[in-house]
């Protein structure tokens, strides 16, 4: 066997393997989902009912486990959607597959994965970053989980409507390549070049997320992204320095509240020894009335005087992060804007590019598979109608059953505007909690510095918001890289592989 020969069987049958291998792993995680399913559920529960930190963490680490379990399954769909679906065309004597695979069938699983591959921007995070143990942050945390849960299951849904469970698959059986079918020497040399390129497509991250944006337009992602970075970064920077008076301020009315006690209780202490002491001293004692009357005003006047200058500074600081918290939320909303256009946008769109055109002719010759085929097709397009109403409805669910991290009184306020409330159902629970008043209680340890409320909270949020705008900036670089070669890698996928002959 020549060189080329061998070189082209041994490339071919390791992409074909490569892709049983990534079907193998889907319908593994498809069958076990009602198991994965109520450990994340019961972590769900788990997590309502956590009153530490400590708690919290062991929650969590479960949580996080489990979601690396799901990135396998999401990289094995997210790859499938990237397969040529001309190596597996019909009716070519060079791929002899394993016995109970038939090339149609995978066809309609890589098909259903192109479908449905917009979703998988939803997981574009680092979980272990954003699944961080901070109570303040709870009820994000919570709201994230179910609808990782409930994408998650559409995604096995609708995989699982393609031909999945016709594939009887035998991972230790090799597809067979039968080269000796007349091919030339420069045919089987195209044919490699080819099946190196659709190996290095597949393991092209930045094309991948280009890919997953369909028909939508990168780049109102990246215009978004590159304009309103500057002004997300600064928000976080001055909610940080708000945080940082609010403990100031806190520390200082502490020590100015330690200060003036002492110094009424040793005024409290002095008129009573002098009022104690008169039928002894004949009136000397007096002095002494005077001068513990003297100290107990001071201390009177030193506590209003504290208590007015820190009502003033909380609510100067807590109105500035109010204001830089709204053009956060302003900013952030026209990326989620930009996300939801991705995962929302019509199956239609999909079915209409040239590549499945062909493809859908060929299958629609088999009654089975083309029903499956327009099936998928209905199916994504109901499954991405109904997903915004869905947000809705579970944002605000979310927010009635769990319980508010604080209530409505005491001094100070980060209480929002009307529009900024309206705003919040629309920005994937990213802003849950934030509208609600917090208490800055005395029982706070000077000795420990410890911070407000507030500054927990606004901390806590932020470190969330920075998690994903890391995520949202790994996303801008994928796809300023991946544009670079996605017409080239789409035009690759969309050519035939198999040399046509007359």
């Amino acid at each position: 066997m020549s060189g080329k020969r061998e070189n082209l069987q041994r490339a071919l049958s390791q992409y074909v393997k490569d892709t049983l291998s990534h079907i193998d792993t889907v319908r593994g995680f498809c069958e076990s989902l009602s198991t994965w399913t109520d450990e994340r559920k019961t972590e769900w529960t788990k997590m309502k009912e956590v009153t530490d930190q400590q708690q919290l963490a062991a929650v969590l680490e479960d949580t996080v486990g489990g979601l690396e379990k799901l990135d396998c399954f999401l990289d094995a769909v997210e790859k499938l959607a990237v397969t040529s679906l001309h190596v597996f065309t019909l009716k070519k004597p060079v791929l002899h597959l394993p016995e109970g695979i038939r090339p149609e069938d995978v066809q309609v699983v890589i098909f259903a994965a192109r479908m449905i591959c917009p979703l998988l921007l939803e997981f574009k995070r680092d979980a272990s970053v954003f699944f961080l143990p901070k109570l303040q942050n709870v009820e994000v945390l919570i709201y994230q989980l179910n609808k990782y849960i409930e994408t998650t299951h559409k995604i096995c849904d609708m995989i699982e409507k393609s031909s999945l469970s016709d594939l009887c698959l035998e991972m230790n059986v090799k597809p067979l390549v039968d080269l000796d079918v007349g091919l030339s020497e420069d045919e089987m040399q195209g044919m490699l070049h080819h099946i190196n390129q659709l190996k290095e497509i597949r393991d092209d991250q930045p094309f991948r997320m280009v890919f997953l944006f369909q028909e939508v337009s990168c780049s109102d992602f990246i215009s978004e992204f590159n304009k309103r970075r500057p002004g997300m970064l600064q928000s976080l920077e001055d909610l940080e320095q708000c945080a940082v008076q609010l403990d100031r301020m806190n520390k200082l009315a502490k020590i100015s509240s330690v200060a003036g006690s002492s110094v009424g209780a040793a005024g409290g202490l002095l008129a009573m020894a002098g009022l104690a002491l008169i039928p002894f001293t004949a009136g000397l004692s007096l002095g002494l009335i005077i001068g513990g009357t003297t100290l107990g005003v001071t201390s009177g006047v030193n506590s209003v005087v504290t208590t007015a200058t820190e009502i003033g500074v909380n609510r100067t600081y807590q109105n500035k992060a109010s204001e830089s918290f709204k053009s956060f939320m302003k900013n952030v909303q026209s990326i989620q804007d930009c996300l939801e256009e991705v995962s929302t946008q019509p199956a239609v769109n999909i079915e209409l590019k040239a590549e499945y055109v062909t493809v859908l002719k060929k299958l629609n010759t088999c009654r089975s598979v083309g029903h499956k085929m327009n099936s998928l097709i209905t199916d994504v397009s109901a499954i991405k109608a109904l997903q915004k109403t869905e947000a809705l409805r579970n944002v605000s669910r979310v927010s009635s059953e769990i319980q508010h991290i604080g209530q409505a009184a005491g001094k100070g306020s980060l209480a929002l505007s009307n529009t900024a409330r309206a705003g919040l159902i629309g920005l994937n629970a990213l802003f849950i909690g934030m509208d609600v008043y917090f208490i800055v209680t005395g029982s706070i340890s000077l000795a420990k510095g410890s911070e407000t409320e507030v500054s927990q909270l606004i901390r806590a949020r932020a470190a969330l918001w920075c998690s994903e705008m890391d995520s949202w900036q790994k996303i801008y670089d994928f796809l300023c890289k991946g544009l670079l070669t996605s017409e080239k890698n789409k035009a690759v996928l969309e050519t035939p592989f198999y040399p046509e002959k007359e």
